[in-house]
Formats: structure tokens, C-alpha cells, sequence
């Protein structure tokens, strides 16, 4: 997590968590276990998600994290670098159970945060720059 004070980039990484978790949760609809394979556009997807959830999780700052204890800001951080600079072995299973059991409670947590930071704040969104 990054020192520094809670500012607008917060806000802007809290809401691209938040766009990540709803692009996982729409690849999951219909999707089994089984259907997970390495290749497939769909898992592709998913750990791509992951890794912009992870990313924009370990570039919160310190202050923001302290405040939110309930936010596991540094699992997510943690899965992203497991995933960038261990792909050769990511083992679906993790991924499968992280997106389906850590993914709605992270939501859970992420979106009343989310939902008081834009009320307070009117911050800029550069995500489209780099999608």
C-alpha cells in the first residue's frame, strides 16, 4: 500500500476495484468450475480483472487502509503479483474460489466505501486511458 495522504487517486482506485469486481462478476454468470482453462477468453477475462482489482488495491494509500481494515487491500495486492509474475503457474482452483468467495465480500465491503467517497468528492477517472 502506498504512503501518502488519502486523496482523489483513492477514490479513482476504490472505483476501479469496484469496475473490476462487476467485469468478474459478469464473466461468472453460467460459468462452472470445469469451464475454467487456461486460454479460454472468459478465464482470460477473469484473471485479467483480477489483476487491475489487485493493482488498483496496492496503490491505495496507507491512511485509506488503516481506515478500512474490513477492505483486504493487501490479499488482493498479493493475488495481482501472483498472477503477473507466477503465470506460468496460476492454478485456477485459487482463482475459482478467490472470485467466488472473497469476491462478493469484498463487494460487500468495497461498495458502501465507494458510495460515501463519490458523495464527499467530485475526482477525476483516467481508467479509460488505459483500457
Amino acid at each position: 500500500m502506498r504512503s501518502g495522504g488519502a486523496d482523489y487517486r483513492d477514490e479513482a482506485r476504490l472505483e476501479h476495484m469496484m469496475r473490476a469486481v462487476g467485469r468478474i462478476r459478469a464473466q461468472l454468470d453460467g460459468l462452472e468450475r470445469t469451464m475454467l482453462a487456461e486460454g479460454d477468453d472468459r478465464t482470460e477475462l477473469i484473471i485479467y480483472n483480477m489483476q487491475v482489482l489487485g493493482e488498483a488495491a496496492n496503490n491505495i494509500s496507507e491512511e485509506m487502509c488503516a481506515k478500512h481494515p474490513e477492505i483486504d487491500f493487501k490479499g488482493w495486492a498479493s493475488m495481482r503479483h501472483r498472477l503477473v509474475h507466477d503465470y506460468a503457474n496460476i492454478d485456477l482452483n485459487i482463482v475459482w474460489n478467490a472470485v467466488c468467495d472473497d469476491l462478493p465480500k469484498l463487494e460487500k465491503a468495497l461498495k458502501p466505501v465507494v458510495e460515501a467517497l463519490s458523495k464527499v468528492q467530485d475526482a477525476p477517472d483516467n481508467i479509460g486511458e488505459f483500457l
